[in-house]
């Protein structure tokens, strides 16, 4: 599964603007959600990197998860 890698907030915006992703489009949601929270103060800036590592992050999360289910079950 090859993660999304934007560049700019447009990026995102198309991103979030198109037919979407099961698995991306909800952690690049929780992202934005985070930063109109305030819990991410970036205003209406905010740093792309910091998303795609957010995004390689919550992939990793769920990719352990996973296989510590599968290893527990299989």
């Amino acid at each position: 599964m090859i993660a999304p890698d934007f560049k700019n907030k447009e990026d995102v915006e198309k991103f979030l603007d198109g037919p979407g992703d099961a698995w991306f489009t909800p952690m690049v949601e929780e992202y934005m959600i985070l930063i109109r929270a305030g819990e991410l103060d970036y205003g209406d800036d905010f740093d792309v990197e910091e998303l795609n590592g957010w995004i390689e992050h919550e992939l990793e999360s769920l990719t352990d998860g996973y296989e510590g289910w599968n290893n527990g079950n299989g």
